[in-house]
């Protein structure tokens, strides 16, 4: 068979209110591909509310494609910080950069309220590092994870108001987000020209928001979200092809669109594999 990856990100599963209720309605989008890598937030698993059900359902997805004879590689988010080891991807011979997302900001999630706090965790992890490391894409990656950690820690302690609540006390969040996702295509393009100069594409999500942009010689795609506000895409490598899908909804199962929204060109000398470091 030939080697096909497919890419997606932010299921969040272990929510009630999730798009993915469960990973057999992920199921058909692996379907004839030889790997898939779900680029962070797969799980609710930090969350004390949901971590149960969240980590029942990372054990089936596991489950899952081992009996389709897909390898999986699950990369950590914010929202499960510790569920893999691995926090990026080079790909197709060092052709395509794969990251949660998280790590392009020092608040991880700057319209927050906690976004103070981890920012200040994020600070600390940095400063504890050698001088000489700060600036590697290892340390950004590390401080990011530990202070995603710090995070639920706080949570856990308190926990804090629901995502309406913030809302209707905090009505500026939205103009935050929105601030946000409009600084994003430039946050990603200088975080991908500085921790991975030689790559063409940087594939992210986090933020919720799909979309692809054109910057500096860097293709720029978020993969967007199975929650709030939907509108997920996936990413597939194949024979010298990089992809982006939209991915629907029919009844109970997510699939593919039959044909792709955008698709480009890899070097001929790319293979889609899937070493990376982590």
């Amino acid at each position: 068979m030939q080697d096909r990856i497919v890419i997606i990100s932010d299921t969040h599963m272990g929510r009630p209110d999730a798009l993915a209720r469960s990973p057999q309605m992920l199921r058909p989008l692996w379907q004839g591909a030889s790997a898939v890598v779900i680029n962070g937030d797969v799980a609710e698993v930090h969350d004390p509310r949901y971590r149960v059900a969240a980590a029942k359902q990372v054990l089936e997805l596991h489950d899952l494609c081992e009996r389709d004879g897909v390898e999986l590689t699950l990369l950590s988010g914010n929202h499960d910080p510790y569920i893999s080891d691995t926090r990026h991807l080079l790909l197709a011979n060092g052709e395509v950069f794969v990251t949660h997302g998280d790590a392009l900001h020092p608040a991880i999630a700057p319209w927050s309220p906690s976004a103070a706090r981890v920012r200040q965790a994020h600070d600390r992890a940095m400063a504890s590092l050698n001088p000489e490391d700060r600036g590697t894409l290892a340390a950004r990656l590390s401080a990011t994870q530990h202070s995603a950690h710090e995070h639920w820690v706080e949570f856990e302690k308190a926990l804090q108001h629901s995502a309406l609540r913030q809302l209707i006390t905090r009505p500026w969040m939205v103009f935050e987000i929105f601030w946000y996702w409009h600084c994003i295509p430039g946050l990603a393009q200088k975080f991908a020209q500085e921790h991975a100069p030689d790559a063409r594409f940087f594939i992210f999500g986090h933020t919720h928001r799909q979309g692809i942009w054109h910057r500096g010689g860097v293709t720029l795609i978020n993969t967007g979200s199975f929650g709030f506000p939907g509108s997920p895409r996936a990413v597939v490598i194949q024979a010298g092809q990089l992809s982006v899908y939209r991915i629907r909804r029919h009844g109970e199962v997510f699939r593919l669109d039959d044909r792709a929204c955008a698709e480009f060109t890899l070097n001929a000398s790319a293979q889609p594999n899937h070493k990376g470091a982590a």
